[in-house]
């Protein structure tokens, strides 16, 4: 539903709404940045470090070192969708040299990720960052969502 700063201390929360209602969470400023260095490590691979961030009417803006990137509430809400669903679903990631594979036991479906997209719908058709991408991201950089296809 909407991205703000709360309090003194500009704490990032996100409302969104679920089937029994409303609800916000409250991140830390280091897990809100890990999502967005996400977000910009997977559109610009140049990108090393956000520096800082700030929450504007009309979406995120970020300073890194290639400079300011931006990203409307709409495209944010979108990526934050897609980084709970790789998360939360039991995504396999198998790297097999500059190939790499995603599975999806949920779905059933086998994803390949590369330096240019994924072969998924999302990916193709709707020219977005997927759950794939996400999960290969978080996977390589931050050991999260290990190989767990064996």
């Amino acid at each position: 539903e909407r991205i703000q700063a709360v309090g003194v201390g500009k704490i990032p929360q996100i409302v969104y709404k679920t089937a029994k209602g409303r609800c916000s969470t409250l991140l830390s400023k280091r897990q809100f940045l890990t999502i967005w260095q996400c977000w910009l490590q997977i559109r610009h691979p140049q990108i090393e470090k956000i520096e800082s961030w700030e929450i504007k009417a009309s979406g995120l803006q970020f300073t890194t070192n290639r400079g300011l990137f931006g990203l409307t509430f709409s495209e944010a809400k979108a990526f934050l969708s897609r980084y709970n669903r790789a998360a939360i679903e039991p995504l396999s990631v198998k790297c097999n040299g500059s190939d790499t594979v995603v599975w999806n036991p949920l779905h059933q479906t086998i994803s390949q990720v590369s330096e240019t997209g994924c072969s998924c719908a999302d990916s193709l058709y709707r020219n977005t960052i997927c759950k794939h991408q996400i999960a290969v991201h978080l996977c390589r950089n931050q050991g999260i969502l290990g190989d767990r296809a064996s």
